[in-house]
């Protein structure tokens, strides 16, 4: 069995998950110029599935002016 976590971000943010030992994920949001264009990540959880996750998100700016 495997336990896979989605993140979705929406529009001119960032996020960022911490879960226990593992390295931080980093999930763009799907704004446009965004180098994830879905808004959307996912990652597996270790086995055995139980993990604390701390997510923290920030704006990252108002779009360019064209």
């Amino acid at each position: 069995m495997t336990t896979t976590v989605k993140v979705h971000v929406n529009g001119r943010y960032r996020a960022t998950v911490k879960q226990d030992d593992c390295e931080p994920v980093v999930v763009e949001g799907n704004y446009e110029g965004s180098p994830n264009p879905t808004g959307e990540k996912s990652f597996h959880l270790p086995h055995p599935a139980h993990s604390t996750l701390e997510i923290t998100e920030e704006y990252i700016g108002d779009a360019p002016a064209s």
